[in-house]
């Protein structure tokens, strides 16, 4: 079982408004790729080869998609709205790679709050190097 290191933040719908904005640092790591790729059985070596990745015109291996979603589960989950939060969609546009150990963060942002649904709109980032390398939008349901 994983261990939880910092308690998650709780909202309740009527503190969220337009413009509250939450970021998640973090860095994928080799070890991470490859639990990913056991877990999911997707070997791509763009993803799990360096060199293979580095003759195709990459910088290296390229960090999974689905491991930059799971950032945007922990700033759901953890950080905006946080506790008492599920999706209800997700749209996610990768732009550009991001790269095994290069240090990213994602941000979200309130675009609007629903009373009545207790629905919470975001708009997201994935940053490396200060560019954009995908950006999307979620749908939150505020369960508290």
């Amino acid at each position: 079982m994983a261990t939880q290191t910092t308690p998650a933040r709780v909202f309740a719908l009527a503190d969220l408004h337009e413009g509250l904005t939450a970021t998640v640092p973090f860095t994928v790591s080799a070890a991470q790729m490859q639990a990913f790729a056991e877990l999911s059985g997707d070997f791509n070596p763009l993803h799990t080869d360096d060199a293979f990745a580095r003759a195709k015109r990459f910088d290296g291996a390229v960090v999974y998609g689905a491991l930059m979603v799971a950032k945007v589960s922990q700033l759901i989950g953890m950080q905006l709205p946080g506790r008492d939060s599920v999706w209800a969609s997700l749209a996610l546009d990768f732009r550009k790679p991001l790269y095994v150990g290069q240090a990213a963060e994602v941000e979200g942002t309130v675009t609007g709050v629903s009373a009545s649904t207790g629905m919470v709109a975001l708009r997201l980032a994935v940053r490396a190097d200060g560019k954009v390398l995908a950006k999307g939008t979620a749908e939150v349901l505020l369960v508290a």
